[in-house]
């Protein structure tokens, strides 16, 4: 009988494994969710390590959206949904991580939510989903999001990060207000504060006091890697 060697079949599966990933990033880039999910449980069933079906897998296709978003060659529609997938898939395999005691690698822990005044989540979800991509650990509180609220999952996560958006002009002070709180709070010094929304400017965000402005997704990854020090 032919001998297979251990090597070969680890070879195997690591091919077998690749093409499970790029099949999963497929489902983002398409934006197929429902397939997607199936997807995912069929695999942790199988025992696939739930890190790396984020890594190879959900993240390769949001990150490949976001290339293509930039480039032109796909829209906003597009991008919405494929961050809807990636936001669905990422839950299931959090839990599954969490549950296992897993221990996944993260640059830092982000909060980031729409202030108070603002139920736009398009957005927002968008740079959670890229910045989760890029390895960042994302906590997403939502929209309308009230001050105190802000202040307690910044501290409930130990949050690096506090991210705030608006697509609303009357909404803006808020987060001046968000960032005063913080500073009552002690939280200041050791949390860096991005803020994004088309009626924010570099010169509002300096204003208020703010560490950084994200201008689209892939600048808001770019300037949270810089306040954490990974660039």
């Amino acid at each position: 009988m032919p001998h297979t060697s251990t090597n070969s079949r680890k070879d195997e599966e690591e091919i077998m494994d690749q093409a499970y990933f790029d099949k999963l990033a497929q489902t983002v880039i398409d934006g197929e969710a429902e397939e997607c999910v199936e997807l995912i449980k069929d695999g942790l069933e199988k025992d696939v390590d739930p890190v790396d079906a984020i890594e190879k897998g959900l993240a390769k296709g949001i990150m490949q959206v976001g290339d293509d978003f930039g480039a032109g060659v796909v829209f906003l529609p597009e991008l919405i949904m494929a961050a809807d997938v990636m936001k669905q898939g990422t839950e299931i395999l959090d839990e599954r991580i969490r549950s296992a005691g897993i221990k996944r690698q993260s640059l830092g822990k982000l909060v980031i939510g729409t202030v108070k005044g603002d139920i736009h989540d398009i957005g927002k979800s968008v740079v959670a989903a890229v910045l989760q991509a890029n390895g960042f650990d994302v906590t997403d509180i939502g929209t309308d999001v009230e001050v105190v609220n802000f202040i307690k999952a910044a501290k409930e996560n130990e949050s690096d990060c506090l991210g705030m958006s608006t697509l609303l002009t009357l909404p803006l002070q808020v987060m001046g207000e968000v960032i005063q709180k913080m500073d009552k709070e002690g939280l200041r010094e050791k949390t860096k504060i991005i803020v994004g929304g088309c009626p924010v400017t570099k010169e509002f965000a300096e204003e208020i006091g703010a560490d950084a402005v994200g201008f689209d997704a892939a600048d808001a990854v770019k300037k949270v890697r810089a306040l954490l020090g990974h660039d």
